[in-house]
């Protein structure tokens, strides 16, 4: 893989990062089956409950107008009380389904999401245009600023310098004896007043979560030694906010910081990610060459002119960042080293480029298969219950039951369970388990979107009626005569 370090790889040059991820990956699905098994497991109580509180209104109605449909209803959910483990069975491999596809709906939905460009107000990326990961000095950022100044009125950062922030990348450790990754810190340097306006999920906090980050980002401006890291961290590394730490640096040898926690990132936010002043970085930085008994010289820190990992803008229009990309691609302005400019959604879409595989094999391969197999899960199901009522379906026959009323009958009991299957996991998915943590860089969790509410039904309905036809076909076509013959 582009950018992995020889020793990473066997002794043979191959490289196992994607065998590792691949690996990663499919634990991670094998571990959101079992949820989704337990899950399923556990609200069959309510399953049931609620299949008992509909069949009474069903027997309401019934009762009330005489109406064959009704009825024939009413009958559905007798035949799913009849046999209850089958009826569970079913169910759990329904919850199981639609609640593992939701989450990858999920994923895939996000991701189409952050790679699709849009017309107007969209982010913009700049980095080296060589080295991975960048790394700029910070005359950079200054000159970018001045570049963006010159565009024309209408093609310039709405919000002027609140759309505009430079990232370092910092990573460090509270035990430089035992460096294991409990210990670890890592964490954004940016402008602190640039998180409430260019973070994604950030910037749209509302409520209790917007007000406790406004004010830990102004504590932020008032102390440069302040930190702000995420609740998954914090638990991990066993501290609370109030409490000092101190962090040396791995990525910048020799310096420490004096760190103070002020603040906690909302949960699903960044999650393992802290931020810290960028301004208390750079201060170190230009302390270190008179601090330092190793510098002598007084040279600069190794990281001084590599400070600066990535430049952020957010642009108007497509036009804005066409002029910008001009000024960047003119060496005269950005040399020593030269950067590019891309989009946000570009810049995703080439991290991504990694997992295009695996992504397009979740989509067009595993989801696509795990139907195929619920279908056939669900159709075996139904046929054992189909040959073990043959005689039922015959005295239906005997009282006036047309075909159509029998194929009617199976089929509407496997939709029954596959919408209420489906409408239990999703709301599962959309209102208890809120996001999928699935941290990939800057991807703290994949949220489920509220559409899944009413896919999610129709998918079971879907994989039960897709199941259950062929057996239905076949109940439908069972001779009075045959069967009364061999009870005889």
């Amino acid at each position: 893989m582009f950018g992995l370090p020889t020793d990473g790889m066997t002794p043979t040059g191959l490289d196992p990062s994607m065998f590792l991820l691949s690996g990663y990956l499919l634990g991670l699905l094998g571990g959101l089956n079992l949820l989704a098994l337990g899950l399923g497991v556990v609200t069959l109580p309510v399953f049931f409950v609620v299949l008992f509180g509909v069949e009474q209104v069903a027997r309401v109605v019934s009762n009330a107008t005489g109406w064959f449909p009704a009825k024939l209803v009413l009958y559905m959910f007798r035949g799913l009380r009849r046999s209850p483990l089958r009826t569970s069975l079913t169910y759990i491999a329904l919850f199981v389904l639609t609640l593992v596809l939701s989450m990858i709906y999920s994923v895939l939905v996000f991701i189409g999401r952050v790679t699709t460009e849009k017309e107007a107000d969209f982010k913009a990326i700049a980095t080296h245009k060589t080295i991975i990961p960048s790394q700029m000095p910070r005359a950079h950022y200054e000159e970018f600023k001045r570049q963006l100044a010159k565009l024309p009125e209408g093609t310039r950062p709405k919000n002027g310098d609140a759309d505009i922030m430079a990232w370092s990348f910092f990573l460090g450790t509270t035990d430089p004896i035992s460096k294991r990754p409990d210990n670890n810190v890592f964490a954004f340097c940016i402008e602190p007043k640039k998180i409430l306006t260019m973070m994604d999920g950030l910037d749209e906090l509302t409520g209790k979560e917007k007000t406790d980050l406004d004010a830990a980002v102004a504590e932020m401006e008032r102390d440069p030694q302040a930190i702000v890291m995420s609740r998954m961290r914090l638990k991990k590394m066993n501290l609370q906010i109030g409490q000092t730490i101190k962090v040396t640096g791995l990525n910048y040898s020799d310096l420490v910081f004096d760190l103070r926690i002020i603040g906690e990132l909302p949960d699903g936010k960044y999650d393992n990610i802290s931020f810290i002043n960028s301004a208390y970085l750079f201060r170190q930085l230009d302390a270190w060459k008179l601090n330092n008994p190793k510098n002598r010289t007084s040279d600069p820190h190794p990281m001084d002119d590599k400070c600066i990992n990535l430049l952020w803008v957010r642009l108007p229009n497509k036009e804005g960042f066409e002029r910008l990309a001009a000024a960047v691609n003119d060496t005269g302005n950005f040399s020593n080293p030269q950067i590019k400019l891309e989009t946000a959604s570009s810049g995703f879409g080439t991290f991504l480029e990694a997992f295009k595989d695996i992504l397009w094999g979740m989509k067009y391969l595993m989801a696509p298969a795990m139907v195929a197999i619920m279908c056939l899960v669900i159709a075996n199901a139904i046929s054992i219950g189909v040959r073990e009522r043959r005689t039922e379906m015959a005295v239906l026959k005997v009282l006036g039951f047309q075909p159509r009323h029998v194929l009617f009958l199976v089929v509407g009991e496997a939709v029954l369970v596959g919408l209420m299957a489906g409408f239990m996991s999703t709301l599962i998915a959309f209102k208890l388990i809120g996001n999928l943590k699935l941290q990939i860089a800057f991807f703290g969790a994949f949220f489920v979107p509220a559409e899944v509410l009413l896919y999610g039904p129709l998918l079971g309905a879907f994989v039960s009626v897709a199941g259950s036809i062929l057996p239905a076909m076949n109940a439908k076509n069972v001779k009075v005569a045959e069967v009364f013959s061999k009870v005889a």
